[in-house]
């Protein structure tokens, strides 16, 4: 929506309406972002009526406490907040919009929050759509219809070589025996060991259920559904937890049991301490840990169908690709196996998003042109497909930065991370962006804070920077 739109629909939200729709978002448990990104919302909605321009210095020292002498061209914290904060908006009004009757949103260029009216919007996509209309019908000639036979022609035999590029298809597919594996399905149960802490055990379910669905590793579901059933030969999991609480820790024990044999695969316990946190800070560190240990690209699920069956295409494929990205694997034969996806698959945004990381990956350092051109195309692809997806917009970002936009990168891991809030790889990717681009404080912080592996890229990146300065200082 263009700016002068939402000016338009600004005019009909006074500032009680714009105070209390703050507030209502703000008062959503659903609304999930951090401290920094509220206090930076709140205070754009109060300078909104006020005809204040604010500026990233002002931000930057009346909400997040930089020092006078602040310089946004060597700290970049307010765009890149501002960038996350909008994110976060988008996000949650797709999924959430129709419970708002106003929505806010961060114009880009500028420091300004907006009021938009839910049906306002609606009526304004919807006389965009009815610009671009149909064209008149045309009068029909003797070598219009002589050419519309010599198509029907050309189509004709365009079907048969078609029909017979399938066939060839079909019978490379069969000769090679070529399989097609999908999401795995997991069942997640919750049990409080003591009924007093079944609330907080059923909150704890809540959060995690959620953070599963946002790795878009699994699919989480219930027993029992129609489309669950037909889906008979694909690999089922049970996920079983137990909550335990006292007075100084929460403790969450869980087992992965494979629904066809019965077979426990894979237990663990994993504890928080509860000293200084309130229950929503532990209730989410408890969230985050098991949702990183289920279903993210290195977890407990995807580390199973790693080895169940090694040459499958679609999620199989996916998951090795990653699995070699992260670990420096066999590139090749990822590239290979993605690109084989796609071509079967063309619908599969997760190939597509796969295939353009891999395809870099592959190239290391200098990538040519048209590389990055494709993979730059894979990404688009793959966000328009599923512009919620994390892996999408992880995708996005790494063709961005390959092609040196650097802005542009930032923004797609802001949203990666605003996705999924719990993806480390998200996370590790995007210091890596920051710091390539010369944020290195920046880059190395949210590298830092992210998982064993970028805390381990993190030292390299340190030990790096401190040869540089050595070999530079007089």
């Amino acid at each position: 929506m263009s700016a002068e739109i939402d000016d338009g629909l600004m005019r009909d939200v006074d500032c009680a309406e714009a105070k209390d729709t703050l507030e209502r978002l703000l008062a959503d448990r659903r609304f999930k972002t951090a401290d920094r990104q509220k206090a930076i919302l709140s205070y754009l909605v109060e300078r909104r009526f006020d005809d204040e321009e604010v500026k990233a210095y002002v931000i930057a020292v009346d909400v997040l406490g930089r020092p006078s002498n602040f310089d946004s061209a060597i700290d970049p914290i307010v765009r890149i907040e501002i960038s996350r904060l909008r994110s976060v908006l988008e996000s949650f009004y797709a999924a959430f919009g129709d419970d708002h009757d106003i929505w806010i949103s961060i114009r880009k260029g500028k420091y300004v929050a907006c009021f938009t009216r839910r049906i306002a919007r609606l009526r304004v996509d919807r006389d965009d759509d009815e610009e671009v209309g149909e064209e008149p019908p045309q009068q029909t000639t003797p070598a219009d219809t002589a050419q519309r036979q010599g198509g029907g022609v050309k189509r004709v035999a365009l079907w048969a070589a078609a029909c017979a590029a399938i066939g060839v298809l079909g019978a490379y597919a069969y000769s090679n025996r070529t399989t097609f594996s999908e999401k795995p399905i997991v069942y997640v149960s919750v049990e409080a060991a003591n009924p007093k802490q079944a609330g907080e055990a059923s909150q704890m379910r809540d959060g995690l259920m959620t953070a599963l669905t946002q790795f878009q590793t699994i699919i989480v579901t219930q027993p029992g559904y129609a489309s669950v059933r037909n889906r008979g030969t694909d690999a089922k999991y049970s996920i079983q937890l137990k909550y335990y609480g006292d007075m100084d820790d929460r403790s969450v024990w869980w087992q992965v049991i494979e629904n066809a044999s019965g077979k426990l695969l894979m237990s663990g316990l994993e504890k928080v301490e509860t000293t200084g946190k309130n229950t929503a800070a532990v209730r989410d560190e408890v969230v985050a840990v098991l949702a990183k240990r289920i279903a993210s690209n290195r977890g407990v699920i995807n580390s199973i169908e790693l080895q169940s069956d090694p040459d499958s295409l679609g999620n199989g494929c996916v998951i090795r690709a990653e699995y070699a990205i992260e670990m420096r694997g066999d590139l090749g034969a990822a590239v290979d196996c993605l690109q084989r996806t796609v071509q079967l698959m063309p619908e599969n945004y997760d190939a597509k998003a796969a295939l353009s990381r891999a395809l870099l990956a592959s190239e290391g350092r200098t990538t040519p042109q048209d590389v990055t051109d494709h993979a730059l195309d894979l990404a688009r692809e793959a966000v328009a497909r599923a512009p919620l997806s994390g892996r999408a917009q992880l995708a996005l970002m790494t063709a961005r930065a390959a092609k040196g936009s650097t802005e542009a990168a930032i923004e797609a891991g802001n949203k990666a991370i605003a996705l999924n809030p719990n993806s480390s790889d998200a996370a590790a990717a995007l210091g890596g962006v920051l710091y390539s681009a010369g944020y290195r404080a920046a880059g190395l912080s949210m590298a830092m804070t992210s998982s064993p592996v970028a805390h381990w890229l993190s030292w390299h990146w340190t030990h790096f920077v401190t040869r540089d300065t050595r070999k530079h200082s007089y």
